[in-house]
């Protein structure tokens, strides 16, 4: 199970983020198509509140989520720790402190629960940690250069995944016409996977980037932007400019591939480029992204979509044969057009999937209907 989180810094706010984003992009087969995918349509109502940071004293500004077995974790920036729950939302466990320090965190660009250890990527210090299941430092590496692009003065991306606490999964950006690599942090091994949608662009332009998006376009190196995440079982790796979807093993083999299709999003980059169009000095661009969020399972993918304005929250699930869509609409719940890498997640035994409402603090479960 794995869990991207968003850097626990004033580069959370839109344009922060935005920004950001584009300097961290440096670092048997089956297609179909709308007539042949089987879309099943459900509908849900009931939704509750599970933690809110109003009337929770150990809840401070929770940024991402992820469920595991016996619980959910979270990562609070307003206290600087990944803290857990159980089920019913009691406090089990708090870890981590701000600082520069060993076992101390600047930023948390990523978060992976494995068995009986957590480990942990700081940005900013270029770091790993590796705690045990009780929040105790075990191990710090700190790394010289991006193993994709030695060279690089950048961090690894934000938009990684983790296989293990050894092996990664990173966005290339078109590197050696590639969508991903795997990396080894041990042995330093590096390969590379998926092909590219646009040509690579290792330089970060951010004048060229805002006038793309001025134009109503795709900036160009955005093109290859992808959203990961890994089962036990598998890699799912999505093209946010095209929406393909591809399902991977965990060497690089690709099993299937198929284009999403999703009839709600079909004017979606219209919307978004007439939005991007009327922007003015200092505005967030909105992304052209067919996800908001993925959350991989042994048995499939849970998408959240992104969607045009005034949609309800949709989640699209993927059975791992690839073979059907279920289109889970959930009433009551707004979403931010304008998010990206937000808080979302499927509990492991499949009866709940929670969403974290940034702006106020809200983590909602909602009922899952499959």
């Amino acid at each position: 199970m794995v869990c991207n989180l968003n850097i626990i810094n004033p580069l959370n706010k839109n344009w922060g983020v935005i920004f950001f984003l584009g300097c961290l992009l440096l670092g048997c087969k089956a297609e179909y198509d709308i007539e042949k995918t089987a879309f099943t349509e459900h509908i849900v109502k009931n939704t509750q509140v599970f933690l809110s940071a109003e009337d929770t004293p150990f809840l401070g500004r929770p940024t991402t989520i992820k469920a595991v077995s016996d619980g959910l974790l979270f990562v609070d920036v307003g206290h600087y720790q990944i803290t857990k729950v159980d089920k019913e939302g009691n406090h089990l466990l708090s870890f981590g402190n701000y600082g520069r320090g060993p076992g101390e965190l600047q930023s948390i660009a990523g978060f992976w629960p494995f068995k009986n250890e957590y480990l942990v990527y700081d940005y900013t210090s270029f770091k790993f940690l590796t705690y045990d299941d009780r929040g105790k430092l075990l191990d710090e590496e700190v790394l010289n250069e991006n193993p994709l692009n030695p060279d690089s003065e950048f961090s690894i991306p934000i938009t990684l995944d983790a296989l293990s606490s050894d092996k990664l999964i990173i966005p290339s950006g078109g590197r050696q016409g590639s969508l991903f690599a795997i990396a080894d942090r041990k042995s330093g091994d590096v390969s590379y996977f998926g092909n590219t949608v646009g040509e690579s662009v290792q330089v970060y332009n951010n004048r060229e980037v805002m006038q793309a998006y001025s134009r109503g376009e795709i900036p160009d190196i955005m093109l290859n932007l992808v959203m990961l995440s890994n089962s036990s079982n598998a890699i799912y790796s999505l093209q946010q400019t095209t929406g393909l979807l591809e399902k991977y093993t965990h060497t690089g083999e690709q099993v299937w591939e198929m284009e999403m299709n999703i009839p709600a999003q079909r004017n979606l980059f219209d919307q978004v480029a007439e939005y991007n169009k009327g922007l003015e000095a200092g505005d967030a661009p909105r992304l052209f992204i067919y996800a908001q969020a993925m959350d991989a399972l042994d048995d499939g993918v849970a998408l959240l979509l992104n969607l045009p304005n005034e949609q309800p929250l949709t989640i699209a699930w993927v059975p791992e044969d690839g073979n059907t869509i279920d289109l889970i609409e959930v009433e009551g719940i707004s979403l931010d057009v304008r998010g990206f890498m937000v808080g979302f997640t499927v509990s492991p035994d499949g009866q709940h999937a929670y969403y974290l409402e940034r702006n106020i603090g809200t983590i909602y479960k909602i009922e899952w209907p499959l």
